[in-house]
């Protein structure tokens, strides 16, 4: 049973809670040696759902000024058309080793290339369609734990597809994965398709799908409390002035808990107040989403784009992240705590610090107040 206590606080002995936010005092450097414990590391392992996942290191370096390594912008790049034109996860695999391959290889590879695509379609095409409607209850798990694991400050990643975010064992669909393979037998067989229980790959992919789908509407829930009153629709109205921080991440705190798992008032002020790794991160998030609906960018999903920022994040140093943070902090006061409207904001102001802006910022030898 998922504890609301570790969800909301993350694990304290874990590098990657060292620091994403600012408290209220001046921060404390961790301790050098504690920075990548391997004892902390949550192992998660779905390689019967995906294939052999890429174990490959992010490039943590601020990436704005330093290039990436060869392999890695193509890994980037494959992911970007993958996702651009909905193929499934054999194709990146299969595009991503043909182009690596040396010069001298190329054609061999190309053809190779070719003969897996072709086979692969082939399979495709003569594959016994597996269907299976998963109950309520099932969905209803699934959507449970979703929300309690949005509360955590130390998801690695939002977005689904476990490719683009190589093995991390800390992304929201990783960890849905998980706590679904760790119900009892007894559970699997009721709620489950039985052809996934005996590993068929068209049963999993359906039971991967399935996943993907609830907990796309998951993180549009967040992204509506992210966005009150900013984002208008035929459902969502907007009612008065963008709230503060303090106002949205209190709303987040209150609405996001599944029942049974509602905080009380006291609780809620009490998160507001002293997770600060969860308040930077839900600015800099709703930075992300408000540039994103003002300037109606056609670019990558937003989610994408947050999970790209926290692996630079989870790699930077000290100062690095205490800089990010402090800049997310002012920008979101500068734009958000002044009691004003969205319409009443120019969409130029809209803008989210960028990896160049850090670098300066730590270059200039001082570090911001935070404006509150």
């Amino acid at each position: 049973m998922l504890n609301m206590n570790d969800i909301i606080n993350g694990d304290p002995d874990d590098p990657s809670t060292q620091f994403e936010g600012v408290g209220d005092g001046p921060p404390t450097p961790p301790d050098e040696d504690d920075q990548h414990s391997p004892d902390h590391m949550e192992e998660t392992v779905q390689t019967e759902l995906f294939g052999s996942l890429s174990t490959a290191d992010v490039n943590m370096t601020d990436q704005s000024s330093t290039p990436h390594p060869l392999d890695n912008n193509i890994d980037r790049v494959c992911s970007h058309f993958q996702s651009q034109l909905n193929l499934e996860p054999e194709y990146l695999k299969i595009a991503s080793i043909a182009s690596k391959c040396p010069p001298e290889d190329r054609y061999i590879g190309n053809l190779f290339a070719n003969g897996a695509y072709h086979q692969l379609d082939v399979r495709n095409i003569n594959r016994s369609q597996v269907t299976h409607a998963y109950d309520e209850c099932f969905r209803s798990f699934v959507r449970t734990n979703a929300r309690m694991f949005l509360l955590k400050p130390t998801l690695e990643a939002y977005s689904n597809n476990p490719h683009n975010n190589g093995s991390l064992p800390k992304t929201l669909f990783y960890l849905t994965l998980d706590v679904v393979e760790k119900q009892p037998d007894q559970w699997k067989k009721d709620h489950l398709c039985p052809a996934q229980l005996k590993n068929d790959p068209d049963a999993l992919r359906l039971y991967r799908d399935a996943v993907g789908e609830l907990l796309k509407y998951q993180r549009s829930n967040l992204r509506t409390l992210l966005l009150h009153n900013i984002l208008k629709t035929k459902k969502i109205h907007v009612d008065g002035a963008v709230p503060a921080r303090k106002v949205m991440i209190a709303a987040i705190y209150k609405e996001l808990p599944p029942k049974g798992s509602k905080m009380n008032q006291t609780e809620i002020d009490h998160q507001v107040a002293t997770n600060s790794a969860m308040r930077a991160r839900m600015c800099y998030a709703r930075l992300v989403m408000v540039h994103y609906y003002a300037h109606k960018s056609n670019k990558d999903s937003q989610w994408a784009e947050i999970d790209e920022r926290l692996a630079v994040l989870r790699g930077s140093s000290y100062d690095f992240q205490l800089h990010h943070a402090v800049l997310v902090l002012n920008k979101d006061f500068s734009l958000f705590s002044q009691g004003k409207e969205y319409t009443d904001i120019s969409k130029e102001d809209f803008t989210v610090p960028d990896l160049e802006d850090v670098q300066r910022s730590i270059e200039s030898g001082i570090v911001p107040v935070t404006l509150r």
